[in-house]
């Protein structure tokens, strides 16, 4: 869908709704609450990990090697598919030359204003990523307002969860760049933003919430393997590296994070928040 002008060039953008269940009353609630603000969902038909481990294409990778060592397990089917669906969905948007992508998993609630924050976010270069919920609360810094009561603050640290968020051209080529490589879930490749410098932001309060329903996610659906001497060995000092990287991230964009403070839990509505 075309609709804002950049540069005097008009924006293209998508909205994608992953799901597993295309026919699902959830899923066409959540069509039916975007068309009510004048928005076109699209449906993206997400993978499926939960009968075993989902097929990779010649873009995607396991680095088995680097999730023994930073989790000291696997990454389950489940956690493959729900992986493998953002990734995809992020690489149709880059593919298909649009400007930002918008993607909604099917069991999230907008609010009111989504539509006019949405827009009023644009085509700014510098929001990579653009978060419209969290799972966790962590030190942010406000960057600007929004519109209605809405603001938009840059987190210090990853707020967890793939529920609603949107990428400009720059988050996609970054994202697609760092994440093809598969060794941990893929909210937590987002979390980990200072791994590849992605410019990552949140609206609050939250723009949409998720419906409380049993996780498609089994974590873990297999036993952990038990590891061997090297990988205990090489656990600590890898999360001394991610560490390291991330403190260095931080110091040398410190005026981005000036005067950071911790929200409460007012911010959302999500049952799941802390």
């Amino acid at each position: 869908m075309v609709g804002q002008v950049l540069e005097g060039k008009p924006v293209s953008s998508a909205i994608y709704v992953i799901t597993l269940d295309p026919d699902s009353s959830r899923v066409q609630e959540l069509l039916g609450q975007l068309r009510e603000q004048g928005l076109t969902g699209e449906i993206f038909r997400g993978v499926d990990g939960r009968g075993g481990m989902p097929a990779l294409r010649p873009e995607e990778r396991f680095c088995r090697w680097k999730a023994l060592a930073r989790h000291k397990r696997w990454l389950t089917s489940s956690e493959v598919g729900c992986y493998l669906s953002h990734l995809r969905a992020i690489r149709r948007a880059w593919e298909a030359g649009h400007d930002r992508v918008c993607i909604l998993e099917d069991d999230v609630v907008l609010e009111p204003g989504f539509a006019r924050v949405l827009t009023e976010l644009g085509g700014d270069p510098e929001l990579e990523l653009v978060r419209f919920m969290a799972l966790r609360l962590r030190p942010r810094t406000v960057v600007r307002p929004l519109a209605d009561r809405y603001r938009l603050v840059r987190p210090k640290r990853g707020t967890v969860g793939t529920q609603g968020y949107q990428l400009n051209r720059a988050g996609m080529a970054r994202l697609l760049a760092h994440g093809s490589c598969l060794y941990e879930p893929i909210d937590k490749v987002m979390d980990h933003f200072w791994l590849y410098g992605l410019k990552t932001f949140l609206v609050e309060p939250h723009l949409v919430w998720e419906r409380p329903s049993p996780s498609l996610v089994n974590r873990p659906a297999t036993p952990p393997r038990e590891t061997s001497w090297l990988q205990r060995l090489i656990h600590p000092l890898f999360k001394l590296y991610h560490s390291l990287r991330r403190h260095l991230y931080l110091l040398v964009h410190r005026r981005e994070f000036a005067a950071a403070s911790l929200p409460d839990s007012s911010v959302g509505k999500t049952p799941r928040l802390h």
